[in-house]
């Protein structure tokens, strides 16, 4: 029974392994991750997205076309022919050039729009006095869109950390998995050798049956955490198939992966690193840049608030040809159309409470930075006092097993001179698997310590 056990066991993961081989790195996993997976996509689209964003306000400074042509016939007779066309080319803020065109000649036209037979071209300005001169609507869209860059940026990099966080997480995990798979397969070949040790032992008469029983129990006990271990794998691996994009997709079949790294081999380089990033001072982190990007766009809200308050007092003048020509006209400082344009709300409770609320939000976004800053400042100083507890669980879990193993030794001596029970020599071995395992998993927590480091640095610096 045992060994058909063994053989069903045997025949899966050869089965597994004969599906989908794929190896795997930690480098080329993370290349997979940025290039492949969608959420790495989505991060990308944000600078899209505000570079749209910029390039759509500086549109409002584009050119502005327009043209109106009226014409009325009565009785066979021409009433009025209209036509009014204008190019008006926004400067900085409420300022433009224009250049335009009018026409207008019939029998019963007003004598304001009547022009020469060949219209009436003009060049003119018109001018935001008040409201408007410093900056308005449109220069502000352009302010803050390029302050959304910024924005946009650490927003991409915000969203760029968390999933590498989370897959790297995974990615330990499930080499953690295999170190685990690894220890619970070798001392289950231990426990298979000496059941096969002890069934000659009595068939020869030198060990009691009961002893046969019991080592037939622990190699049971071996293979059901084996398989127990095979199901922690199955987990994992899908776990990282949700990260591990590939160029056509995801995989929807089970991938089996082969990794060319090791726990142990990464908890080296954990130990290099962390010596040489801990206590470096907090950087940038790109959830603090967010929020300093913000506060710009804010203060930049916050002008146009302000002056929103004041009069709206628009001036426009214009200098109309004084020739026939419409091809080549002629302007002079005696012809020209001016007018002033003035509106004031008498209470001023729309922009002066507008500009309250603009204030308030600043001051929120200020506090909200403080915040974080301090957060961050907080977690980083709980990660180093956590890495140095770490460290010396770390050194106590290795003595543990280098000492569950010496124990183990001296166990098999005792055993094979008659001095020790079968019974002992299994709860030595369990002990020392324990202390195995235990100290794996010290060294994925080591590891994750450093992902954490690298999470609050915003640096998404993970290929280490």
């Amino acid at each position: 029974m045992k060994r058909l056990g063994f053989l069903l066991l045997m025949m899966i993961f050869l089965t597994a392994k004969s599906q989908n081989n794929l190896q795997l790195s930690y480098q080329t996993f993370l290349l997979n991750v940025v290039q492949n997976n969608p959420l790495a996509k989505k991060a990308e689209n944000e600078i899209k997205y505000a570079d749209a964003q910029y390039k759509a306000a500086r549109g409002n400074y584009d050119p502005i076309l327009s043209g109106n042509y009226e014409q009325k016939q009565f009785n066979g007779t021409n009433y009025f022919t209209t036509l009014n066309s204008e190019v008006k080319q926004p400067v900085f803020t409420a300022q433009y050039f224009k250049f335009g065109y009018d026409y207008g000649a019939g029998s019963y036209i007003n004598p304001e729009y009547t022009t020469n037979p060949n219209g009436l071209p003009y060049v003119g300005v018109e001018v935001g006095v008040l409201q408007g001169l410093v900056i308005d609507k449109r220069r502000a869209e352009v302010l803050k869109s390029k302050e959304y860059l910024n924005f946009y940026e650490a927003e991409k990099k915000i969203q760029l950390n968390s999933l590498l966080f989370e897959a790297s997480q995974g990615y330990f995990d499930w080499l953690f998995s295999l170190k685990q798979m690894a220890l619970t397969n070798y001392f289950m070949q231990l426990a298979k050798q000496r059941l096969t040790g002890i069934e000659i032992l009595a068939n020869i008469g030198e060990k009691a049956a009961v002893d046969t029983i019991e080592a037939a129990i622990f190699y049971q006990t071996r293979l059901l955490d084996l398989q127990s271990t095979g199901i922690e794998i199955q987990k994992t691996s899908n776990e990282l198939s949700s990260y591990n994009w590939q160029t056509t997709g995801p995989s929807l079949t089970s991938q089996n992966y082969l990794a060319s790294d090791s726990l142990d081999q990464y908890f080296t380089k954990a130990k290099v690193l962390l010596t040489e990033n801990l206590y470096q001072n907090l950087p940038s982190n790109p959830i603090l840049s967010k929020y300093t990007s913000l506060q710009k766009v804010l203060e930049i809200e916050n002008r146009l608030k302000k002056e929103m308050i004041k009069p709206n007092l628009n001036v426009k003048y214009n200098f109309l040809s004084t020739n026939a020509s419409s091809i080549n006209p002629s302007f002079s400082n005696n012809s020209y159309k001016f007018g002033v344009n003035l509106s004031f709300p008498l209470f001023l409770r729309n922009p002066s409470n507008d500009y309250k609320l603009a204030k308030i939000n600043a001051q929120n976004n200020t506090l909200d930075l403080l915040n974080k800053t301090n957060e961050l400042g907080f977690k980083l100083n709980a990660l180093k006092k956590t890495i140095n507890i770490l460290v010396e669980q770390l050194q106590n879990a290795e003595r543990l097993a280098r000492y569950s193993k010496l124990l183990v030794e001296a166990e098999k001596l005792k055993f094979a001179n008659g001095e020790s029970t079968l019974f002992m020599l299994n709860t030595r071995e369990n002990k020392w698997l324990e202390s195995e395992i235990k100290l794996a998993e010290y060294k994925l927590k080591f590891i994750k310590a450093l992902l954490n480091l690298i999470y609050l640095n915003g640096d998404l610096n993970y290929t280490f």
